[in-house]
């Protein structure tokens, strides 16, 4: 039993000693490895290499900088006391790969070198979510605080900003799509990008159901808008101004009968509107009192609170069939002929009648003063016979007598 042990001993401590070989070789290899950082300096747009080793900078280390394009930096270099390697500002964008070695410890990285004048970039960024778009300033990948940002777009309300200490700028999306152009200007250099950015498509609907019920829905790039403000106009009981739930919806009753109504959505500086005819529940033919009658029959549903004799008075005046010729367009022809006619018995004949008439009087006056004229006439020489035969005497066969 004893042996036994020791046998199991020895074996667990050389299954130990196995399990430790890689462990330590890995470390060894670990500690062996380099490790290469590339940067550019944003005045003189130099690449410096720098090698370190465990955190550490590696001093005397070989830095081979190879490139199948024309770039003067390519060549053999050491380290210095800081662990680097300074390389000349390309005259062009070039790809180099550079291979490091140290003390049997190698490394390799291949990196895009850029010139100085083409190191400033501008990304932009649509935020449609929070209808904003965000410009980012960057030199070699880093970002640029202070840097002058125009933007520019039409039917836009065009503006110049100041990056922050993240290189950002935000303005607001347009109302409608347009491309808009970000000029970015740090120091000397300046650089600028145009993007188009699509605006929200904001909208407004409105359906019916089976039961004749209407919804509002309002939209913003096929989403539901919640809190929009609905305006509602027109002869429809359920007129009035909504807000939207937080489906971008409004629910509202079946109209009496059928009509038109005008819906508004606003939501900060969106708007839309349409206009939608809707089915009522009481068909056009049907005798004025059921209308009135459900809608008596509504009021008591919705709990209406007022006076409802002044309620059912309002839409009697507003629904009354006997008010149409109020509302009837002016190529719809007379309003009442009935009225047409009594204004005919009020007025008499027409104008050129009552002219005619005039005319006749007065040749009937003329003709009688003529007749009296050749009367009176007539008399007068009755007369004047009369008083010659008394002037004259007897005639002459009297005399002799």
């Amino acid at each position: 039993m004893r042996g036994s042990k020791h046998i199991t001993a020895v074996m667990v401590i050389a299954l130990l000693a196995v399990a430790m070989v890689p462990a330590t070789v890995g470390a060894a290899a670990a500690e062996q490895s380099l490790t290469l950082g590339v940067t550019q300096d944003t005045e003189t747009g130099n690449a410096t290499v720098t090698v370190t080793q465990n955190d550490s900078v590696v001093e005397n280390a070989t830095v081979e900088v190879e490139s199948s394009a024309n770039y003067t930096g390519t060549g053999t270099y050491q380290t210095d006391a800081n662990g680097t390697v300074e390389l000349p500002n390309p005259e062009e964008r070039v790809n180099v790969t550079l291979n490091a070695s140290a003390d049997n410890a190698t490394a390799s990285e291949s990196v895009e070198l850029v010139p100085l004048d083409k190191s400033l970039r501008v990304a932009v960024e649509h935020d449609d979510a929070n209808d904003s778009v965000t410009a980012t300033v960057r030199q070699y990948g880093e970002p640029v605080e202070n840097a002058t940002v125009e933007v520019t777009g039409s039917d836009y309300e065009n503006g110049t900003f100041q990056t922050d200490a993240n290189g950002t700028v935000s303005v607001a999306e347009p109302d409608t799509t347009t491309n808009l152009t970000f000029l970015a200007t740090s120091g000397d250099l300046s650089v600028d990008r145009t993007v188009e950015i699509t605006a929200d498509e904001f909208g407004v609907s409105v359906t019916q159901g089976d039961d004749a019920s209407v919804t509002v829905s309002v939209t913003e790039d096929d989403e539901g808008v919640e809190n929009a403000t609905v305006v509602v106009s027109g002869n429809y009981t359920d007129a009035g101004e909504y807000q939207t739930d937080e489906n971008g919806t409004v629910e509202l009753s079946a109209p009496l009968q059928n009509t038109t109504v005008n819906v508004t959505a606003t939501y900060e500086n969106d708007t839309a509107e349409t206009t939608a005819t809707l089915l009522g529940e009481v068909a056009d033919d049907s005798p004025f009192g059921e209308l009135v009658s459900r809608f008596v029959e509504r009021l008591k549903t919705m709990d209406y609170d007022g006076p409802m004799g002044q309620a059912v008075s309002d839409f009697v005046t507003e629904n009354n069939p006997g008010n149409a010729d109020e509302k009837r367009p002016d190529h719809a022809g007379p309003k009442d002929d009935k009225a047409d006619k009594h204004e005919d018995k009020e007025r008499g004949p027409p104008e050129h009648a009552q002219k005619d008439k005039g005319d006749e009087k007065a040749e009937k006056t003329d003709d009688d003063s003529d007749d009296s004229d050749e009367a009176e006439s007539d008399d007068d020489d009755d007369d004047d016979d009369d008083k010659k035969g008394n002037s004259n005497g007897k005639p002459d066969h009297a005399k002799g007598k």
